[in-house]
Parts: C-alpha cells; structure tokens; sequence
C-alpha cells in the first residue's frame, strides 16, 4: 500500500513538472517559430504549425541591421559589470562574514535594501545625475549602473558562503606562509568557487535582460539588444519574424552559459540555501 502511495505521489510529481516545463517552453518555442516564418505566416488569424521554413529574419536581423552591435554591447556592459558586481561584492561580504565588525547586520540590511526599491523610483534622479557628468549613452554609465544594481546580490549570496568556510582554513594559510591577501585569493576563493559562478551568473542574466535603464540611459552609441528590439516596432507595422528572431539571438547565448555551468550554479545556490 505504502510502495502504491509513492508511485502515485511520484506520478504527480513528475505531472507537475511536465506541465510546469510546458508552460515555461511554450513561449519560447513559440517565438523561434516564428523567427522561421515569413510575414505573411505570421500574421495568419489561425497560428500555422506547419510552414516553408525560412532564415530570411536571421539574415535581415544579422546582415541588414545592427543587431550584431546591440548584442556585443550588451555583452560588454553585462560581462564587466559582472566583474565588478563579484569583486566589490566578494570585499563587502567577506570581512561581515569573517570578522565581528559593529553595525553589521545594519550595513547588509541597507545593501539589501538597495536592490529592494523600484527601479521607476530611482530612474529619473539617476538621468539628472548621468546627465550633469556626462554618462549618458556610454559603457561607462551603463556599467555603473548594473554593478550598483547587483552588489546587493552578489554581496548576500557570498556572505552565506564566506561565513561557512571555517576560520581554521584560513590560520592554516596564514602558518603556511601566506599573508591576508594571498590566502584570500589562494584559499578562500577556489573553496566558494560555486558561489562565485551562481552570483556572476545571476548578475550577468540581469544585466543581460534588463530594459528600462538601458532604455533611458543608452542611445545609438551603447544601445543593448533589448532595446535594440523596439527598432522593428514602426508606426507602419510590426515585423513579428525579425522581432522573434532577434529575441531568439538574445536567448541563445544565455542558455548556452546556463547549460554550460548548471551543475556549479545548482550546486552553489544549493550550498547557499542549506548553509546560509
């Protein structure tokens, strides 16, 4: 009776999940389907499963338009802005981990709290800022920008990772020779490795995604693929292929990072939840 139950238990697991996975792919499949049609299949009233697939949106995104120059900068923007985010995030956490400092729990609250309020709210005083000295529509800006937007992330995923690693670990270091620098980079980083790829992966998807900033604080110079999509949005039509093939570029290199590091992501994000 006991073995029937968890059979039937499982079995709705796995029906969740299914339906679940389902629901998150459809729209996806959706989109890469109609990067393959042409307009005119694109716009029928009944959606067409079946059709004479066609790459002309791929060479008119790739060949006839900017998008390529979008995407290299949204690659630029989001990979040192990852850098910085994991870097100065690792320097915040790692002495609030280690060491008893006063005020503590008030900083990380604060820094949390950062990442709380509306972006909308804080938009407008930002443009004012960029404005006056001159970053708007620079990498310098826009890299600034996703960095303060991230420590708050990268900071409280580490310091649940900093915090479990034993202090004899590091005096081990120290007797062996190396000083606070070097065991800190030597010791302490490869043994949070999992932590360190879960927090600059999480930080780059955000920067890689996110629009309103970009929107606001871009312009012909470090325009992202993200907003480079309202290109094929014109007062006359809407160009739904070369709109779902550029979104489908957009994905493809998220997924391929994702699928790559999976395992380490899990892995840390794992660690995180049971030992943070």
């Amino acid at each position: 009776m006991s073995r029937l139950a968890n059979k039937s238990s499982l079995t709705w697991q796995y029906t969740v999940v299914i339906i679940a996975m389902l629901l998150f792919l459809f729209p996806v499949v959706w989109m890469f389907l109609t990067s393959l049609k042409n307009q005119t299949d694109a716009f029928t009233t009944i959606p067409k499963w079946t059709f004479p697939a066609t790459l002309d949106n791929y060479k008119a995104v790739l060949l006839e338009r900017d998008f390529l120059l979008y995407l290299g900068n949204s690659l630029i923007v989001a990979g040192v802005s990852t850098v910085f985010a994991v870097i100065l995030g690792s320097g915040i956490a790692y002495p609030y981990a280690r060491y008893k400092l006063k005020g503590a729990k008030d900083v990380l609250t604060w820094i949390l709290t950062l990442r709380i309020i509306p972006p909308i709210v804080t938009i407008l005083p930002i443009y004012l800022l960029f404005s006056k000295i001159g970053l708007l529509d620079s990498y310098t800006g826009l890299i600034l920008m996703y960095t303060f937007m991230n420590i708050p992330l990268t900071t409280w995923l580490l310091y649940g990772f900093f915090k479990d690693v034993p202090g004899e670990i590091e005096e081990s270091a120290l007797v062996d020779g190396c000083n606070r620098f070097t065991a800190f980079f030597r010791v302490i980083f490869p043994i949070i490795g999992p932590g360190l790829i879960s927090a600059g992966l999480l930080s780059f998807i955000f920067a890689w995604n996110e629009f309103l900033f970009a929107n606001i604080l871009s312009g012909p110079n470090v325009r992202t693929a993200p907003v480079g999509l309202n290109e094929y949005a014109t007062p006359v039509s809407v160009l739904w292929g070369q709109i779902a093939a550029a979104g489908t570029l957009i994905i493809v290199p998220i997924a391929i990072i994702t699928l790559i590091l999976q395992r380490k992501m899990v892995s840390g994000l794992t660690m995180g939840a049971v030992k943070g």
